[in-house]
């Protein structure tokens, strides 16, 4: 059975007691040589960005190094462990702390466990990590980089070395990651190179909260003499910085010194070209570990490591700070903390081959004692780490946690211990009611290697910890070294917080698999979410309602209860036993209080919502809609979602004109119809909505455009009014592709759409396609376009294609190809190594190069459901970028490029006035106004004294878009307006 034991100082939130503590402190301290913390030195370098990289790109990319087997280091020795000779705190032996009460000796079993990824047969140890975020879990080991959703279905994989391929270095090991959930970010890093020439760090942060969006890759190298490698990462945040730690080796792979890194973390979450980054070197300690910050504002990080485990009957850690400035930080050892219960760093003996398993003779390695993890909370500090029990003589592994304040005062002690197991490899997670989660590898000779948890309550006597769960049995004995003296295991493992509440815990762990030709490990997840005293809370489909409607509530309590006790105001029935109640009928006009209790084992919650159901018999529905298409080519579906509220339970839909078909067993009187649009139109949509007090309805006028968009069009990328869900890609490798870019040189915005042929491989071809247009009316069309590429290597050459079709894509028709020659007839700067648009000379029509390419659509003039297609060849050489879009029934609206010649319009999109800001360059003798179906709506002679024209809109003109045009001697420009 296991034994917990606890080390307390009991009652130190009061002033005496703390007061007392720090006597016995000073008093300790005159035994040893005293001192003040040590300030470290640290040296500024800088973090480069490799570039910013969409997540599938890396999925199917092979990396040189991608088959090489990760195996131990040969010669692996113990690092010297010291501590500082100033002792900020010398706990005093006191009573073992025994568990209170029995029925809650058990952690809680999980509610969920899942398959992680698996061994494929390239690397022991795994070096198991993962972190949370509010939707997505990702899991990241030496072999492989896996993101999934919170059910563990799988939406990406990748190598590890794929995934970091594009950066600069050699073979990868030891990442870690975690989650930011002030910024909703996720922090990945990992080491490259295990010799002193090649040694970088490797930085990845996510630009959203959705790992499958892009990244920004950076890296930097590790030690700027050249001299030793880095080993080991440890990963913390703060408000300020990404702190990485870990081992300075040599080429003996001892360890010569540790060493600290500080980095802008919002410089990197911004998406800066190089960063700033602080490097600090220390002999003090061992591994040193950076904290997860659980505090938006606190200006300091913490760090910890261990120390001496065993010196004159006393073990210690060593406490360490970073302060100051972001970009110019303090860092400082504290001081070391020790306790009167020593340990053993590590076994001496078969080099480290020390936890035991069932069926074999043959121990798993379980390395040392070093630090795994620390959380920082409401001015606390919570680390783990494994040990070895007992000193001078160990026979098993224990996992010994702290739980001490920013200046080093231990609030808590306890260990993980049993005469039956052995436990390594610990992680630690504290939540927003300071309940403690420790996931951990479970050893014994009656198992084989699983992965198991233990669990603390905040309710839960303090240094105690309730008794060990294995979520995952262990289910073959394991033994494999790959030719080398230790049979890893580890060296890690991932315990974390779920964001989404701040209250559930995740937990990821290796265990012993199935062999197949050879033994294997296996990852397992496992999701708890801890009871407590509940929080009562609750939500309801509808809040006003007409009298005599139904209403279905939904139990939002937190706590995991297990008894419900519902009381309905007014409602039929009056109160219910179940977690979500549905059709609760309120028949009188009124305002209602909805009660809920909720209990579970260790209490109940009542909250009470006073009116919170309101009653009209008056109320009618208020009428909304949304379409899932807006321009759609015609004989193609549309889906309409209906968003009316106040109860609605009839529903008609209109369409003008009426030349439409429902399909997908969906009619006229469906809540969300499917609906297939037969003419090339701009279609209006009504909807009339009832409920029990009557009807309303809400028009959209001119809402979806079938047969595509009337010209003029316009699309510039910027991001208020790209619409990327309009264009597709075709993308046949899976590889690089078509994407926007930040770029400089054409007006407005600084966006462009471009393809980084640097990047790619040659070859390949990918295609954007633009939106349906209809040019039905039309008796000419031309297609312009303004594009930048410089060529790099001879006699190769990128290409761009362009194709039409007139059957939305199921036909094309190549209408230009193009690729640079040398002499300027399709490049628009000279050719260069490097190439990306900075100013308008680098784009076609100035300076050296190409003029810009127009295309005659006049073949399809007369025509709806016209798309383009823009399709690129890749030769591997610079970038090439497209921008401005122009489908006009004119040639050369798209001839100019600076502000004095640009027709600006305030505001847009407007409401009942706007005013056109007349170019500066040029003379103009018209303006025109038309609609969306290309009629005129307004016309007007200009002056040349005419610099604004306020413009006043009539009640005639309907809600959507209008095209204006200036008309000159030799030029015409043309833009848009929205009305709302």
């Amino acid at each position: 059975m296991i034994k917990v034991i606890g080390f307390l100082i009991r009652g130190c939130t009061v002033p005496g007691c703390r007061i007392h503590s720090l006597l016995t402190v000073i008093l300790l301290i005159s035994f040893f040589q005293t001192g003040f913390s040590q300030q470290i030195t640290g040296e500024k370098g800088i973090v480069h960005k490799q570039g910013k990289f969409n997540i599938e790109m890396l999925k199917n990319t092979t990396a040189v190094f991608d088959n090489n087997i990760k195996r131990p280091n040969p010669n692996w020795k113990p690092q010297q462990w010291s501590f500082s000779d100033n002792i900020i705190f010398q706990q005093q032996k006191q009573t073992i702390t025994k568990n209170h009460d029995q029925k809650r000796l058990v952690s809680p079993s999980p509610d969920t466990t899942f398959a992680g990824l698996m061994d494929n047969g390239n690397s022991i140890p795994p070096d198991v990590n993962g972190a949370a975020g509010p939707y997505h879990l990702m899991q990241t080991l030496n072999t492989d980089v896996r993101i999934c959703d919170k059910s563990g279905n799988e939406l990406f994989t990748t190598s590890l070395d794929a995934w970091w391929a594009d950066l600069p270095g050699s073979s990868t090991f030891d990442p870690k990651i975690d989650y930011d959930p002030y910024q909703n970010r996720w922090i990945m890093i990992t080491p490259s190179g295990n010799n002193s020439t090649n040694s970088r760090m490797y930085l990845g942060v996510s630009t959203t909260e959705n790992p499958l969006d892009d990244w920004n890759f950076y890296w930097f190298d590790t030690d700027p003499e050249g001299s030793l490698w880095f080993d080991y990462p440890n990963l913390g945040f703060n408000k300020k910085w990404i702190s990485i730690g870990g081992i300075m080796r040599n080429s003996a792979f001892e360890a010569v010194e540790f060493v600290v890194f500080a980095i802008d973390k919002m410089a990197a979450y911004n998406g800066e070209e190089e960063i700033g980054q602080s490097r600090f070197v220390t002999t003090i300690g061992s591994a040193i570990v950076p904290a997860f910050t659980y505090d938006p504002l606190s200006e300091e990080l913490y760090l910890i490591s261990t120390g001496n485990g065993n010196f004159e009957g006393n073990g210690y850690v060593n406490l360490f700070e970073l302060s100051g400035e972001t970009l110019d930080p303090l860092f400082e050892l504290k001081g070391s903390i020790g306790i009167p219960y020593p340990w053993e760093n590590w076994s001496y003996e078969n080099h480290g081959d020390f936890l035991p398993q069932m069926g074999s003779i043959e121990k798993l390695n379980s390395v040392d004692a070093r630090m795994h993890t620390m959380i920082y909370r409401n001015n606390k500090l919570w680390a783990v780490h494994h040990i070895y029990l007992p000193a001078d003589e160990p026979d098993h592994c224990a996992v010994q946690w702290w739980n001490i304040d920013t200046a080093g005062v231990i609030l808590e002690l306890g260990r993980i211990e049993s005469t039956e197991a052995s436990f390594a490899f610990p992680g630690i997670a504290v939540n927003m009611n300071e309940d403690v989660f420790i996931g951990h590898g479970v050893f014994s000779e009656n198992h084989y290697a699983g992965a198991g948890y233990s669990y603390k309550d905040h309710l839960d006597d303090s240094a105690t910890m309730r008794d060990y769960v294995i979520y995952k049995e262990g289910l073959a004995p394991y033994y494999k070294t790959f030719g080398g003296d230790r049979n890893r295991w580890g060296d890690y493992s991932a315990v974390f917080v779920d964001p989404v509440d701040d209250l559930d815990f995740w937990a990821m762990h290796e265990f012993a698999d199935t062999p197949l030709g050879s033994d294997k490990w296996g990852t397992w997840w496992a999701f708890l979410k801890p009871s407590f005293s509940p929080w009562a809370n609750f939500e309801a489909d509808e809040v006003l309602i007409p009298v005599g409607e139904s209403v279905n509530f939904t139990d939002l309590t937190l706590g995991v209860p297990n008894d419900w006790e519902w009381t309905f105001e007014g409602g039929t029935p009056e109160t219910s036993s179940e977690q979500n109640p549905q059709g609760i009928v309120f028949d009188q006009e009124g305002q209602f209080d909805i009660t809920l209790v909720a209990s579970n084992e260790l209490g109940s919650d009542t909250i009470v919502k006073a009116g919170f159901i309101e009653t009209s018999t008056s109320i009618l529905p208020e009428v909304d809609f949304t379409s899932n298409k807006t321009v759609v080519c015609t004989g193609n579906h549309v889906v309409f979602t209906d968003k009316t509220k106040y109860s609605p339970n009839q529903w008609e839909w209109q369409f003008d004109p009426s030349s439409v078909s429902f399909v997908n067993g969906t009619d006229e009187f469906s809540q969300n119809p499917e609906v297939v649009f037969e003419e090339a139109q701009s279609y209006s949509v009504s909807l009339t909505a009832w409920n029990l007090n009557g009807s309303s309805q809400l028009t959209k006028f001119e809402l979806l455009a079938a047969g595509g968009y009337v010209p003029y069009y316009k699309e510039t990328f910027e991001e208020d009014t790209f619409k990327s869900d309009e264009w597709a890609i075709e993308n046949p490798d899976g590889s690089v592709t078509w994407e926007v870019y930040e770029t400089g040189g054409t007006l407005p915005g600084n966006r462009s759409m471009g393809v980084d042929f640097s990047e790619y491989l040659i070859g390949k071809r990918d295609r954007l396609i633009t939106p349906p247009f209809n040019l039905e009316g039309l008796s000419g069309a031309w297609l312009e376009f303004k594009h930048a590429y410089a060529k790099k290597y001879d006699p190769l050459t990128d290409s761009l294609i362009i194709y039409v079709s007139d059957d939305c894509g199921q036909n094309w028709e190549r209408v230009f190809a193009d690729g640079e020659d040398g002499s300027g007839n399709f490049a628009t700067q000279p050719q260069a190594n490097s190439f990306w648009p900075q100013d308008y000379n680098d784009w076609c029509g100035y300076g050296w190069g190409t003029s810009c390419i127009a295309v005659d659509l006049s073949a399809w003039a007369g025509k709806s459901n016209v798309q383009l297609a823009f399709e690129t060849y890749s030769a591997i050489g610079n970038p090439l970028f497209i921008d401005n879009i122009t489908i006009s029934q004119y040639l050369g609206v798209e001839n100019t490029n600076n502000e004095k010649s640009e027709l600006l319009i305030y505001p847009n999109p407007a409401n009942n006035r706007f005013t056109i800001v007349l170019p500066e360059i040029g003379e103009f003798k018209s303006l025109e106004i038309k609609n969306s179906l290309g009629q005129v709506v307004l016309s007007k002679k200009l002056s040349d004294k005419d610099k604004f024209v306020e413009i006043q809109v009539p009640k005639s003109w309907h809600v959507g878009m209008y095209f204006l045009q200036l008309e000159g001697a030799n030029k015409i420009l043309s833009t848009k307006v929205i009305l709302k």
